[in-house]
């Protein structure tokens, strides 16, 4: 699980990239409904709110998979693409998207993310994680 009053332990990190960022849409990587109804909150979204940075969610994730810390290295990169686009195709078109996450394990999240943008022609779009795993 997660602790939601840490939040504010990552703020001027969050900050620190919306500063180098700022052209950018930042697109936070969704839950589910389900993992949201279990830990109540969304913890890259809470730290984005507690840093006061601007977001938008441009994608959700409608199905409830096995959480990726719970995959081997191997079950990650084997994954479907989990993620639907939830806005309309002309907001991202040309637009420089940050996708951001917590964690990055093997990329897998981030590039289902992107590839489920590229087809709606966004400009440019990067990634930025909190932390990297070794694994």
């Amino acid at each position: 699980m997660g602790d939601i009053r840490l939040a504010g332990t990552f703020a001027k990190y969050w900050q620190e990239a919306h500063g180098i960022f700022a052209d950018y849409l930042m697109c936070p990587i969704p839950i589910t409904k389900e993992r949201l109804n279990e830990r109540g909150f969304n913890q890259v979204t809470e730290m984005l709110k507690v840093a006061k940075v601007p977001y938008q969610q441009l994608l959700k994730r409608p199905k409830n998979h096995l959480p990726q810390a719970q995959k081997t290295k191997q079950e990650r990169l084997a994954s479907h693409q989990p993620f639907q686009l939830m806005v309309d195709p002309s907001i991202i078109e040309k637009k420089k998207i940050l996708l951001v996450d917590d964690v990055y394990t093997t990329g897998q999240t981030l590039f289902h993310a992107a590839d489920c943008l590229l087809p709606y022609f966004p400009g440019k779009i990067r990634t930025f994680s909190l932390a990297r795993t070794t694994n």
